[in-house]
């Protein structure tokens, strides 16, 4: 061993025993990284004359690789894999080492597992059965093999990474994984890109799940998760594109472009028409170009992400600021109505009959004729006082509240409460309104800011349905979801499902007034909401997201779990995994309606709650 030789495995020993990560070129041109100290490593050693087409479209998934790009055979790759392996199979009293190579036949099974030692089967049996679950929409249902060999798996241009005897003395396994070409074009030698995305997510998931078998059946490493195994470092890339998806978010606020700025002019000219006429919003000009920022969101090298689960995130993301921007270019014009269905969805039959029975069985009270009433002011300073409860547990919580001339009623934006000069609530349902704009919004707003990625706070895709699910369910924690309120999501339910049928404003005002009994200024406010922008469907999410919130209750699932950030709910096994791999951090802010008195409430929804029950 020459003497440069001897300094570079010194320092990657030292760097093991210390557990540092490493992340290092390899004298032969390859590279080395590891995440942290695991007892496992996936191994590529390239073919000779050949270009790396594995590492950088299935190899970077993992936490612990190597990539030998030159000739693999020479002194320094196969010291720096024995001395990694040698060490931590020491550290944790076993060792696992994954070769992988890609196949020359193309009708070959798509993924053969060889291997030579009897300890090594259970794992090979498990990577088959993982393997064999990968699902590809453009592809063939996948083949795994398994092939017990007379020596040490290696591709067939290459020589095993260590002999059978060496590997039995410090107790190593070694498996080989061949990979049939079948995500890359024959013709060209490149990639099927949306084949690559789907397998890259399968094939990293099936390998640790693997790894995770081998973990905990043979090695003393401390894991309770197969994701606690995944990378907990994440490439500069990642940085960059979060920060630019958060920038081109925040160049608009989506709902003040679509919320009419004269509601009380046209109610007046409505009313005075004797409900016939066609109310005519006005909206606040477009301070940004559609085009444009669309055309930087595709710019965005997002395919060059590694990382599966991250990549998936910000794809979603994207898709769902150019189905925003789609929207606010058609403005007034009828394609609004079409993107606004893509991006907030359809009524249900389920959703649409559960609304209809809603507004039957939650029958209209006559109001108290004598109610305290609070003007804006006093509002505003109630909920001043709950943004300083939540300040006591974090100091990053801004206490201000706007009282602003051009917007309606109450709204929560970027982590600020906006109320309405002309804003007035009974103080019966205050407090409630305070749950639910400043308990569940602004507090998803900054639990989702003591995260890492700004995603967490702007939102991911389609987070609205869940907000409004938690949001109504603080209501009705806190002892304030009134009849009223439940018939309110109810009419928007039907409202939406009447709009998108085709009739016109008036004779959606008439089927709440008529049919429903509203009164006229709340069924002009509900038909408001819903014909805004051309048509938008977003209302109807608030009672499906209540629905969906008191299932996931009744399962007896953590609720806090759901106040991360915002978040949407099908969303909880992408969160739990990025907690497993500790790229989360803990909330910082619990809801005061998740304290006694109101959380045993909780109780009476997980023993047969349902949205009929909360009926007063």
């Amino acid at each position: 061993m020459t003497t440069e030789a001897k300094k570079y495995i010194n320092r990657i020993a030292d760097k093991l025993k210390k557990g540092n990560p490493l992340h290092m070129d390899l004298p032969n041109g390859g590279k080395l990284h590891l995440d942290r100290p695991v007892p496992f490593l996936l191994v590529y050693r390239i073919p000779p004359g050949a270009e790396d087409t594995f590492t950088p479209t299935l190899g970077e998934t993992e936490s612990a690789y190597l990539v030998s790009s030159a000739h693999p055979d020479d002194e320094s790759t196969r010291l720096t894999i024995k001395t990694i392996a040698n060490s931590l199979a020491d550290k944790f009293g076993g060792f696992m080492l994954l070769e992988v190579w890609l196949s020359d036949q193309a009708d070959a099974a798509a993924f053969t597992i060889h291997l030579n030692q009897k300890s090594a089967l259970p794992v090979a049996e498990k990577l088959r059965n993982e393997l064999q679950e990968i699902r590809l929409s453009q592809s063939r249902k996948m083949e795994a093999v398994l092939e017990r060999e007379k020596k040490m798996p290696a591709p067939p241009y290459y020589d095993a990474l260590m002999g059978n005897e060496e590997a039995r003395k410090s107790e190593i396994i070694l498996i080989g994984l061949e990979i049939a070409p079948i995500y890359i074009d024959q013709q060209t030698g490149l990639p099927y890109p949306l084949i690559l995305r789907e397998l890259r997510e399968g094939f990293g998931k099936a390998l640790k799940k693997s790894f995770f078998e081998f973990v905990r059946m043979q090695t003393s490493y401390n894991a309770a998760h197969f994701e606690m195994l995944g990378t907990t470092e994440l490439h500069e890339l990642v940085w960059e594109i979060d920060d630019k998806l958060a920038e081109y978010t925040q160049l608009f606020d989506f709902l003040l472009l679509v919320t009419p700025i004269n509601v009380k002019e046209e109610w007046a000219g409505f009313s005075k028409s004797k409900y016939l006429g066609t109310p005519s919003f006005h909206y606040r000009p477009m301070p940004i170009d559609p085009e444009l920022i669309k055309r930087k969101l595709y710019n965005l090298p997002i395919e060059h992400i590694s990382d599966p689960t991250l990549a998936y995130l910000f794809r979603d993301k994207r898709k769902e600021i150019d189905r925003m921007l789609n929207m606010l270019g058609e403005r007034e014009k009828p394609d609004f109505l079409y993107s606004s269905q893509q991006l907030f969805g359809n009524i249900e039959e389920s959703l649409l009959e559960t609304a209809r029975a809603i507004l039957v069985a939650a029958e209209p009270s006559e109001l108290p004729k004598q109610r305290e009433m609070l003007q804006a002011a006093e509002f505003a300073s109630l909920a001043e006082a709950e943004l300083q409860f939540l300040k006591r547990q974090y100091g990053q919580v801004s206490t201000a509240v706007r009282i602003r001339e051009d917007v309606e009623g109450v709204m929560v934006s970027r982590g600020t409460l906006n109320v309405s000069s002309r804003y007035r609530i009974s103080r019966a349902r205050a407090f409630a309104l305070v749950q639910h704009e400043i308990g569940t919004h602004v507090v998803t707003y900054y639990n989702g800011m003591a995260q890492p990625l700004k995603l967490f706070y702007l939102g991911v895709p389609g987070y609205e349905q869940l907000q409004e699910g938690l949001a109504v369910l603080a209501e009705y924690l806190v002892g304030g979801l009134t009849n009223e309120r439940i018939r309110t999501l109810a009419a928007r339910v039907v409202a939406v499902y009447h709009m998108i049928a085709g009739n016109s404003f008036s004779d959606t005002f008439f089927m709440l007034t008529d049919k429903y009994q509203f009164k006229s200024e709340t069924a002009f406010h509900i038909a408001m909401r819903v014909y805004r922008g051309g048509g938008l469907t977003k209302d109807a999410v608030y009672l499906k997201g209540l629905l969906n919130v008191i299932e996931y209750i009744k399962q007896g699932k953590d609720i806090t779990k759901l106040l991360v950030g915002k978040i949407r709910q099908d969303y909880l096994p992408v969160i739990e995994e990025l907690m497993h791999r500790g790229l989360l951090n803990p909330s910082p802010l619990r809801p005061r309606f998740l304290d006694k008195p109101f959380i045993d409430r909780l109780d009476d929804i997980k023993n047969g709650g349902s949205i009929f029950k909360m009926i007063g």
